[in-house]
């Protein structure tokens, strides 16, 4: 598709409803400034990082998503995944096409070992999660899928059961992705291994915020009735016939380490060995790591014209235009600053995203000749690094009980279809780790009571002095208490191109 399909995006895309989204008040204080609260959600969730820098990372003021608007969100997800599935399907063809479209994405041969062993044994279990932001027209756009270890999982299951407790009544709550991965998981274990079936769950183990996800799955896991050990990921070997962890044969392996980080690890030939036998399933699967480079998003837009019509369709309505870095000038990057993201295709959490509008001439000038250095150095060879800039998204803003903010809305997407929400909101265009986490519930289009009863947003400076009196996961107020008038309508925050902005490296996307 050339750069003039970038018009289609405004032909195809039209409000999707009138109601607006709005973060709910909840009902008396916030129940994050109990400390017993805090505790709970440590002991019960593994949430030991319920704060950033002394501020508040989570919230259980849910976030209340009209039913026309979730739909957009589901729809927009599941589009953009199979969009980039079969962009991804491009580089593993078993061709010198193929073979040319793999070198772009410069994933070091060692970590092609595994994609390419995944893929030719079938072994494709999949969980991501599509980063959606809600454009000024009302619709979602993805602006990058995390197809390789997506997180958020515990925050999926803590907030939305600790809003309820707090006094929430309205809307339903969606699928909860990390029971849907555990399903999933159990699921291909006993597949292999039939009952005693065990998974491997491996992770960087000098990170806390990768164990709290595995030591919550596991919980999960035996729950279901299958065991589950904790390892990194140097530790599997394979011997008589299987991938294990000490003499443990692993039906399946949960991996919460990026692949791309595995490059030269000594056991890689065991992993590939045993993936490649099937000796062992995965999820998510390496097959998959052409779709966690941002990347694919570029070889999208290059591609349309090759895939099918609802492909074409999704690329045009739900992927903001998207360019290699080494396929467009500087010039039309440095003019049109505050239309443009450079990202790397490889960078997580938010890490080397820069978004022109939050930097001044200068700053994005030595942004795009830090990236341009840095794809010369990797030019003519097999690994490196690659780069795309993507069209800026303008974000709808939403009402929320700390002023107005925008939302980056995580849809998990489990092997094409939706398994639930991981939300974050700023209070501008960027989203990194200490980003406000908040539940997230659906209004019925039908439900009117709700939408007398929503509260407005609690103003948190006035109860910052007042004592907690909710003792941990209190019972629900009743509905009575609940009655007030409806939040006001979004404010708009200021466009991207006007009013004051700080100067540090702001970020839009991140894993």
């Amino acid at each position: 598709m050339s750069r003039c399909g970038e018009a289609w995006i405004g032909a195809c895309v039209e409000p999707c409803c009138e109601a607006p989204a709005f973060v709910e008040a909840l009902p008396g204080e916030d129940p994050l400034r109990d400390p017993e609260i805090v505790r709970a959600l440590a002991s019960e969730h593994f949430l030991f990082d319920a704060f950033v820098a002394g501020e508040p990372r989570l919230a259980a003021d849910p976030l209340v998503l009209p039913e026309a608007l979730h739909r957009d969100a589901v729809q927009a997800a599941e589009e953009a995944v199979r969009a980039i599935d079969a962009v991804a399907a491009l580089a593993h063809a078993a061709t010198r096409e193929g073979h040319d479209e793999r070198r772009r994405y410069r994933i070091h041969p060692s970590v092609e070992r595994l994609v390419a062993a995944s893929h030719d044994a079938g072994d494709v279990a999949s969980l991501v999660r599509v980063d959606l932001l809600l454009q000024e027209d009302g619709r979602f756009v993805a602006c990058e899928i995390n197809a390789d270890c997506p997180g958020g999982h515990n925050e999926t299951l803590a907030l939305p059961a600790l809003a309820r407790r707090a006094g929430f009544h309205g809307g339903y709550a969606p699928p909860c992705a990390a029971e849907r991965l555990a399903d999933r998981l159990a699921a291909l274990a006993i597949e292999a291994d039939g009952e005693g079936a065990t998974v491997g769950c491996v992770y960087a183990t000098a990170y806390a915020e990768d164990l709290q996800i595995c030591v919550m799955l596991r919980r999960l896991l035996e729950a279901r009735g299958v065991r589950a050990i904790l390892a990194p990921p140097t530790m599997l070997r394979f011997d008589r016939g299987r991938l294990r962890i000490g003499d443990v044969p692993l039906g399946a392996v949960y991996r919460y380490f990026p692949a791309e980080y595995m490059e030269g690890q000594k056991n890689l030939d065991d992993w590939e060995v045993a993936v490649r036998a099937g000796a062992v399933r995965t999820l998510s699967s390496f097959a998959h790591l052409y779709a966690q480079s941002k990347l694919a998003f570029a070889r999208a837009w290059t591609h349309a014209d090759r895939l099918g019509a609802p492909e074409r369709a999704a690329i045009a309505a739900r992927i903001p235009l998207t360019i290699d870095l080494a396929e467009i000038a500087d010039d039309e990057l440095l003019a049109d600053r505050a239309d443009w993201v450079v990202k790397r295709a490889f960078g997580r959490v938010g890490d080397e995203v820069f978004v022109g509008a939050l930097h001044d001439d200068d700053e994005f000038r030595a942004v795009v000749a830090e990236a341009r250095a840095r794809l010369a150095r990797s030019a003519g060879t097999p690994t490196g690094e690659a780069w795309i800039a993507q069209r800026f998204v303008r974000q709808r803003a939403m009402a929320t009980p700390w002023g107005a903010r925008l939302v980056t809305l995580g849809a998990y997407v489990l092997e094409g279809r939706f398994a639930g929400y991981f939300a974050r909101l700023t209070p501008d265009s960027h989203v990194s780790h200490d980003a406000r986490c908040v539940p997230v519930f659906v209004r019925p289009s039908d439900d009117a009571q709700h939408a007398r009863c929503a509260r407005p947003p609690r103003d948190t400076r006035a109860s910052s002095t007042r004592a907690v009196t909710r003792a941990p996961f209190a019972a629900p107020a009743s509905a009575a208490s609940l009655a007030r008038p409806a939040p006001p309508a979004p404010p708009e925050l200021p466009d991207a191109r006007g009013g004051p902005r700080s100067r540090g490296l702001h970020l839009q996307g991140g894993c």
